[in-house]
């Protein structure tokens, strides 16, 4: 089997990838710690 899968995307593109990737985690983070502040200010004990 050839190697054509580790010649197909370069260097650019994997640092493009690594930084989207970086992008959508911090998007679903902040995401989780809106619905997780929301629950917590709903569900206040005070």
């Amino acid at each position: 089997m050839a190697d054509t899968h580790q010649s197909r995307f370069d260097a650019a593109e994997w640092e493009k990838r690594r930084r989207d990737n970086k992008r959508l985690g911090y998007i679903f983070g902040a995401i989780v710690l809106a619905i997780f502040l929301g629950s917590i200010w709903k569900y206040r004990p005070f």
